[in-house]
């Protein structure tokens, strides 16, 4: 059997999504686990967060499990600085590039899954663009593909909801 490979962008560079990844990434995982997106950026907030985080460039021909406080990144440069707590719609199209890389690898059957970290609405607008969330971007990004929001909980009972409507 094949080892799954996820894809996980980490949504707005200011805010919360990369401190997530560099946390999930401290846990040894048995799929592939690729984060899209600035690996400095990655750096930076693990140096912030003292955790300890070897990045692996992506490989197309490679499907690893990953060790603790090992992720493979699929390079995608950040358009301006990042501060973590400091919005800036200068990063806007990243966030969006982020999203276009990963949806296309999905989409080309080069992965399994895509996890999306959290972005704000309003400094992709307040960048010029028309943004109203997710789900419908991916939407138009699939085509005739219907996409699914699904929240999922781990644990003894785990728990999965897909949203009715956005």
């Amino acid at each position: 059997m094949a080892i799954a490979r996820i894809l996980i962008t980490p949504g707005e560079p200011a805010g919360i999504g990369p401190d997530l990844v560099c946390i999930l990434a401290q846990q040894p995982s048995a799929a592939q686990r690729i984060a899209v997106c600035d690996p400095g950026l990655l750096q930076q907030r693990a140096a912030m967060l003292g955790l300890k985080l070897r990045l692996l460039p992506y490989d197309a021909a490679q499907r690893t499990p990953q060790a603790a406080g090992e992720l493979a990144v699929l390079a995608v440069p950040l358009r301006a600085p990042a501060r973590a707590g400091t919005l800036d719609p200068a990063n806007a199209a990243y966030v969006l590039d982020t999203l276009d890389r990963a949806t296309a690898l999905c989409l080309a059957g080069e992965a399994d899954a895509l996890v999306t970290g959290p972005v704000q609405k309003s400094v992709i607008n307040d960048a010029g663009i028309a943004f109203s969330g997710h789900t419908e971007y991916l939407a138009q990004r699939c085509g005739d593909v219907l996409p699914v929001m699904m929240l999922a909980t781990a644990g003894r009972a785990p728990l999965r909801v897909a949203l009715a409507t956005t």
